[in-house]
């Protein structure tokens, strides 16, 4: 009996030990049939080349405060300040306090119609919703982004780390918090 149950023990192990390699290598092979269809699609799409860093490029339109369109390789790209954050005009809620003075107040600054960007490893290359991220600034060198803090039409903002220009950019707005420009303006967003 003893030998009976032992090689009835050992019988179980083998097969349990067989079914669980079976399960191991066929999630291998479907894994593996996965990453080589999304291979497959990839090389299917075209490869999008990006704007170079420190290059001047169109600006097609300003979308608000913090993101604009800018013309590259015969097609449009959406690029996202780094460092700011503006009111939104399209919030669900609806329009934000201030949205339409910074959407304003950014195609005034902008009105060359040529914008310089330049990148920040720190702060990879698109965001969450696909946008390029970069400091936008003028062919005179003027820094969109900062000047936008200065003059109280957006906020200092931080995503997920430090980036290079952030000590200039919330001192900018400590400045315009202390004078009181644009959304720190005693009454700006009161309703």
């Amino acid at each position: 009996m003893k030998t009976f149950l032992l090689k009835s023990i050992l019988l179980l192990s083998l097969i349990s030990n067989a079914l669980l390699l079976y399960l191991v290598v066929e999630q291998k092979n479907v894994q593996n049939a996965v990453e080589h269809e999304e291979l497959a699609q990839q090389a299917e799409q075209p490869v999008m080349r990006l704007p170079e860093s420190g290059n001047t490029y169109p600006l097609i339109r300003i979308i608000d405060g913090d993101t604009i369109v800018v013309g590259f390789d015969k097609q449009t790209q959406y690029v996202r300040l780094i460092g700011i954050d503006s009111p939104e005009p399209n919030d669900p809620g609806g329009p934000e306090c201030y949205a339409d003075e910074a959407t304003k107040h950014l195609q005034a600054l902008a009105q060359t119609g040529l914008v310089v960007l330049h990148f920040d490893e720190s702060q990879g290359t698109r965001d969450t919703y696909g946008r390029l991220l970069a400091y936008i600034e003028l062919p005179d060198g003027t820094d969109l982004g900062k000047k936008m803090i200065e003059d109280g039409y957006a906020r200092e903002y931080t995503y997920n780390t430090a980036y290079t220009r952030q000590a200039d950019y919330q001192a900018a707005e400590n400045d315009a918090m202390e004078n009181e420009r644009g959304l720190w303006a005693p009454g700006a967003c009161d309703e």
